[in-house]
């Protein structure tokens, strides 16, 4: 479709409306090549402050912009007084009829959709403008009720706008036609070239004689599109002959003389004709006196016949080009059928002759026949699985789906009854099956394939074709000698076996046998297609090897099999995506071996390649299974490990890595090499937040390391600073355990009613020789943190037990001694036992104890805690939930759990005098609590006026200040000499 672009206004001004700056500035080039002015804006806001201050000849809008689309633009415009008869043009992706039905209602004088031609686009806008004088005349509206969607439209416009609207959207429809017929013919040509393919195969398989098979061969591949002529030659001895034509130039006639060999014929007995091949200018084709100039092309197709080249299919094209590469293609295929479809002919009339040179002997000349249609049947059925083999060759990413293709494809186009694959282990002699197909039946599990060398049992066949890595073959399972190695196969239907060796590398590591139920099954042909076939699957399993192998290396280190630089950084990376809300510190690792290079200069690569396998193997078993660890290069390994924040894991791990490469020596050919190695190390997120900067850092710190002499460093040195001081704290924290440094002072409980002491909370204190008595929140989270608090508490639930019968003993009636139990006590499977143990040993004395356990704590593992607790209960012992109204307990488990007490946080009883909100709480867990039988305690009771509040609330028990801090052992004698009550406040 051309348009007239020619006859415009010139110089008219445009104004673009379009939020696209690439599409605004392509229509602004088209527009300006072509003479007008242009002024484009982004959005319809804009536009319409530009038309009523600049009066454009002309406005092409967008549908879809910010602030005001499309339609709301061209209906401003058009209400316009002074702007109403400049013409809009509707540009949009939209091809919904209710977009044109928007368009009519707005007044858009042309509605165009993109992605629009430019010459039509020009070609609407010259005709607007050349017709806008006879717009401006023609007044006259027209009225149009339109029923569209279950709704009705009534379209008010001008003639001539509701007419250039049909006519673009006309235009537009023809366009969509135009394209879709292309697509037809295209449908149309692909169609026609399947059905010519198909036509040919078909009339192939049909063709029972040589002529039959040329004479369909050419008939069907005239059908194919493209192609005007075609001509085969079949050769014999250097000499050619036509073997059939269709519509082949008069030329030919002069073929069959020597003096006369074409170019297609001289490549062909030059050996250079191996593939399809486009001659061009063949003389041969050039009628007398014909112009030289126009030169002529055909495609030569060699037919290929066992090995060997036995004639040329030529096919001339419709056009003088050359045939495009895809042509070629499919004209190989259809020579490889013709070649197949030929042997086939040639066998069959080999046969035919033999029948009638021995018409005497009318059985041997049928049994004859029959013998060559078999082979034609066995060569179709064995060339058909080799084609499928390599298909799938082709096809599959891995060997296991390779071995199960394999199978299928030799019993469903092979005809075997039965096939199967097995992986051979030369270290232990056994045969793994891998894949089978066909009718088993259990016979597979029959077959001896343990140390199938040494004993073969039932598998000879297999193992000699293992031990030859050459085919084993039985054509007669039924021969008496063969019947007690092969009797399960017998039973099964099986008459003859072959087992095909499968290499790789030239090591046999693996067979395939197939079973036919006929005797005499694997004759000769039969055997140079299935050792092909084989050879095939182990090229495929070479080539599958060698790709996994590649895809390995991309990721570990082929020295030390350990995750490479790549893998490293994307596994920290992942561990920083996961661990980013778990308040988790990960730390990076890097290890230099010192004088790695001289042992490699003096010991040579290979006893450095050993050491760094050995370091790697010892690395593995030193770090947990969380860690990571990767061989960077040379001598630089890396390790990414987890931690609480600035705990004194870290520098165990460092400490243990590094003393275990020092003083445990290296074998290395025989000789013991001692090596040792530095350290520098950086964390997450203080160090850095992605795994380049960590890994950076942690490099920085090795090279500090290097100069200061240091075994290993941090990249913060105020973090060394900080580990140091744990590391010395903990030390003396293990002394103090050892030299019994550790004390337990006793905060009283006090009954809010009668003012007497109802119970004794322990509270574990360090008495330290050179600084004094230390709080607990200075070295209990590290006595938790090294664990020394499972040693730590048995301590004091011990000396918690000795105080009491001491008391009991001065016959001053103790009350309960609470015991705190540590997360890290709770989590011991042998937790129970342990309160067992140190229980029995106050022999038959009575004992008033109970354990105070976070909220939080017993809930982190609901389940296990509940049949804990209810074994400690069985001992008499009471339980408490400490700091109740900070975790996140369920009220149903609540419920459920084994508890005789709560305690009320602190945090609620500072500011429930002044706080109603605290106050609700505190009310509503008093109440809640003793719903469910269950005793109060309220923490941090510093003031007679919470102590007033509480009482009031029939809050039972009160613990704080406001009676006694934690005092010693003596103090609390003295308290229960005394019997001390809480003091009333003074009256105001």
């Amino acid at each position: 479709m051309t348009y007239d672009i020619q006859n415009k206004p010139s110089n008219a001004e445009i104004l673009i409306a379009e939020d696209s700056p690439t599409q605004a500035e392509k229509l602004r080039y088209l527009l300006e090549e072509h003479g007008y002015s242009v002024v484009a804006v982004p959005n319809g806001k804009q536009a319409l402050a530009a038309a009523r201050r600049r009066k454009p000849a002309l406005i092409v809008s967008d549908v879809m912009m910010p602030e005001m689309d499309g339609y709301t633009l061209c209906g401003q415009i058009k209400h316009d007084e002074q702007l109403k008869d400049i013409p809009v043009i509707l540009l949009t992706s939209l091809s919904d009829i209710r977009d044109i039905m928007k368009g009519l209602e707005c007044g858009a004088d042309n509605f165009i959709r993109k992605p629009y031609d430019g010459e039509y686009l020009l070609s609407r806008i010259s005709y607007l403008l050349m017709n806008l004088a006879l717009r401006k005349n023609q007044k006259m509206q027209m009225g149009m009720e339109i029923y569209l969607g279950g709704q009705k439209h009534f379209i008010t416009a001008e003639r001539q706008q509701i007419l250039d609207l049909l006519i673009s959207i006309y235009e537009d429809a023809i366009r969509l036609n135009n394209e879709l017929h292309a697509r037809q013919v295209e449908l149309a040509h692909s169609n026609h070239l399947l059905n010519g393919l198909y036509r040919i195969a078909e009339g192939l398989n049909q063709a029972v004689t040589e002529r039959e098979v040329c004479e369909k061969a050419l008939e069907y591949a005239m059908e194919l599109p493209g192609l005007q002529a075609g001509w085969l030659y079949l050769e014999n001895n250097n000499t050619f002959r036509l073997a059939a034509a269709r519509v082949a130039p008069s030329t030919l006639s002069a073929m069959n003389t020597t003096d006369g060999v074409c170019e297609c014929q001289r490549r062909f007995l030059a050996g250079e004709l191996a593939q399809v091949t486009t001659i061009v200018g063949c003389k041969q084709l050039m009628e007398p006196g014909a112009d030289a100039s126009k030169s002529t092309s055909h495609a030569s197709v060699p037919l290929r016949i066992r090995n060997r080249n036995r004639g040329i299919l030529n096919l001339m094209g419709t056009q003088q080009d050359p045939f495009k590469e895809n042509e070629l293609e499919m004209f190989y295929g259809i020579g490889h059928q013709v070649s197949i479809a030929l042997e086939r002919a040639w066998l069959h009339e080999k046969m035919e002759h033999l029948v009638a040179q021995r018409t005497a002997a009318l059985t041997t000349e049928i049994s004859l026949r029959k013998e060559y249609e078999t082979r034609i049947v066995r060569l179709n059925r064995i060339y058909s699985v080799l084609s499928g083999i390599n298909t799938t060759i082709v096809r599959v990413r891995e060997i296991q789906e390779l071995f199960d293709d394999a199978c299928r494809i030799a019993v469903d186009h092979g005809r075997f009854v039965f096939g199967w694959i097995g992986r051979f282990d030369a270290h232990t002699g056994n045969v793994t099956p891998m894949a089978q197909a066909g009718r088993d039946d259990g016979y597979l599990s029959q077959l001896s394939l343990d140390n199938v060398i040494e004993s073969p049992g039932n598998s000879s066949l297999i193992a000699q074709a293992l031990t030859q890595a050459q085919p084993a073959i039985c054509n007669d399972l039924t021969d008496k000698r063969m019947h007690a190695s092969h009797a399960a196969a017998l039973e099964q239907g099986y008459h003859s076996m072959v087992v095909l060796p499968l290499t790789l590398d030239a090591q046999v590591i693996g067979m395939f046998a197939l079973y036919a139920p006929e005797t005499g099954f694997f004759d000769e042909e039969e055997m140079r297609l299935l050792i092909e076939m084989a050879g095939d699957i182990s090229f495929a399993m070479d080539h599958l090897k060698k790709e996994e192998r590649i895809n390995y290396l991309a990721f570990f280190d082929a020295v030390t099999d350990l995750p490479n630089r790549a893998l490293f950084l994307d596994r920290v990376d992942q561990r920083i995506r996961t661990g980013e809300h778990n308040h988790e510190v990960l730390s990076v690792i890097i290890l230099d071996l010192e004088r790695f290079s001289s042992i490699n200069e003096s010991l040579g690569h290979q006893a450095g390649d050993s050491l760094l396998r050995q370091l790697a193997q010892r690395l593995r078993q030193l770090l947990a299974e969380t860690d990571i660890l990767a061989h960077l290069s040379g001598d630089h390994f890396a390790i990414a490990t987890s931690h609480e924040g600035e705990s004194t894991t870290i520098a165990h791990v460092l400490d243990t890595v590094l003393l275990e490469i020092q003083n445990q020596p290296f074998l290395i050919g025989g000789q013991e090499l001692h090596v040792s190695a530095r350290a520098g190390t950086s964390s997450y997120p203080g160090d850095g937040r992605d795994t380049d900067t960590l890994l950076r850092h942690a490099e920085t710190a090795l090279k500090r390391a290097k100069l200061s002499g240091d075994r290993h460093l941090f990249y913060a040195p105020e973090f060394n600073a900080r580990i140091t001081e744990k590391l010395k704290l903990e030390t003396k924290l293990r002394q103090a355990l050892e030299q019994e440094q550790l004390v337990l002072h006793y905060q009283p409980k006090v009954n809010l009613k009668t003012g007497q002491i109802s119970g004794l909370e322990a509270l574990m204190r360090w008495r330290d020789p050179e600084i004094g008595l230390i709080p607990p929140l200075s070295f209990i989270p590290l006595l938790e943190e090294t664990r020394m608090i499972l040693e730590a508490g048995r301590w004091a639930l011990g000396k918690a037990i000795s105080d009491y019968r001491k008391w009991q003993a001065m016959g001053l009636n103790p009350p309960k001694i609470a015991v705190n139990v540590s997360p890290i006590q709770l989590r011991q499977n042998d937790f129970v036992e342990m309160v067992a143990s140190v229980v029995e040993a106050a022999k038959d004395v009575e004992i008033g104890l109970e354990f105070e356990i976070t909220e939080s704590v017993i809930m982190q593992d609901i389940e296990a805690n509940i049949q804990k607790l209810r074994r400690i209960r069985e001992m008499n012992i009471e339980v408490a939930i400490d700091d109740f109204g900070t975790g996140y307990s369920s009220l149903s488990y609540i419920a459920k759990l084994p508890v005789n007490v709560l305690k009320i946080d602190r945090a609620f009883i500072i500011n429930m005098g002044t706080n109603h909100d605290d106050f609700t709480i505190v009310s509503t867990i008093i109440s809640l609590a003793h719903s469910l039988n269950l005793k109060v305690i309220a923490e941090g009771v510093e003031t007679h006026e919470q102590a007033s509040l509480l009482r009031a609330l029939n809050c039972d028990d009160m613990q704080g200040y406001l009676f006694s801090p934690g005092v010693t052992s003596d103090k609390v004698e003295e308290f229960l000499r005394q019997k001390k009550t809480l003091s009333t406040p003074p009256r105001q």
